[in-house]
């Protein structure tokens, strides 16, 4: 049995060391490329309706690429849309649950354009060490990939007529935050970078939340081998490149899963212009509709007074 218990011990060893090594040989990378190359070129979208209500028509988006990237999405626009009217843009990316249904939690807003794109990878309730190591390749590409799938989400947002493209918001909420300043640095059409209940350095925010369930040991391993995986999308990488696009970050004060140390840390680190509001919360929960309210009353009172959204919104 100690025989065994020592093998084991030996290949996480080797592959924790495989990880780190490749961890320091990508770490100056410029991924730009690859973004660009997995996104290739808006090929073909495919809508489907299958809700509507006084206030949004609710479809899904399904768009694909000429590089064979495919993106699934939630899409709602204005039940009753004006011609010639041009719309904000909401790119909504939410909670690991949510994907492209988190449209379905827009709340107390209207004449408003919202996306969500669906996550490539649908994460496991909970996972052992031998899940995660075997999950690790599989987590770290569909993370990659969600850069290129809002950027051609983007181009296909672009090319509608009820856009108005000098007003496209993308926003980022929990597990969705991380990504906004790498897709912010690589792609200059949003006119705001909306951060809520977020913040920077990927390894210590994935050791804190770790560590509320599982031991010292795994979450150190699992924050090291994470960080390296996803170093390419460090939110701390991005900070300074946000700018000139505004970044608007919206965090609790009692966040569980985001303490106040890493919100503020990305917020240092980003440039001009740049504000953070503070609201009294946990950790935002789509079943917590009273905070999903305050959040969007929050947003739209910021958005409002730089002109984003209007007072109709």
């Amino acid at each position: 049995m100690k025989k065994v218990v020592r093998l084991f011990l030996l290949i996480l060893l080797a592959i924790f060391l495989m990880l780190v090594l490749c961890g320091l040989y990508f770490a100056g990378r410029d991924y730009g490329g690859y973004f660009i190359a997995t996104k290739g070129t808006l090929a073909n979208f495919e809508l489907s309706s299958f809700a509507s209500d006084s206030v949004f028509v609710r479809e899904w988006l399904t768009l694909r690429s000429d590089a064979g990237l495919t993106v699934e999405c939630g899409l709602l626009t204005p039940a009753r849309e004006k011609e010639h009217k041009r719309y904000p843009v909401v790119i909504l990316l939410g909670g690991k649950t949510t994907g492209k249904h988190a449209i379905d939690y827009a709340l107390d807003i209207k004449d408003v354009i919202i996306a969500a794109p669906n996550y490539p990878y649908n994460p496991r309730e909970s996972y052992t060490l031998s899940q995660f190591l075997a999950d690790a390749p599989e987590m770290r590409t569909a993370a990659l990939d969600m850069v290129p799938s809002v950027m051609l989400l983007t181009d296909y947002l672009w090319m509608r007529p009820d856009v108005d493209t000098t007003r496209i918001i993308l926003l980022g909420y929990s597990f969705g935050a991380p990504f906004v300043p790498c897709i912010a640095a690589h792609d200059r059409r949003a006119a705001v970078a909306a951060i809520v209940f977020g913040g920077g350095d990927l390894r210590g925010m994935i050791r804190h939340n770790v560590r509320r369930y599982k031991g010292p040991l795994m979450s150190d391993f699992v924050s090291i081998v994470g960080a390296v995986l996803l170093h390419p999308l460090e939110p701390l990488r991005y900070a300074e490149k946000i700018s000139p696009m505004r970044l608007l970050m919206i965090n609790g004060t009692d966040d569980e899963q985001i303490p106040r140390i890493y919100a503020e840390e990305l917020y240092e680190k980003a440039r001009e212009p740049k504000k953070l509001v503070w609201l009294e919360a946990h950790h935002v929960n789509p079943r917590n509709v009273d905070l999903t309210r305050r959040i969007v009353a929050a947003l739209k009172s910021e958005l409002t007074q730089i002109g984003i959204l209007s007072a109709e919104n």
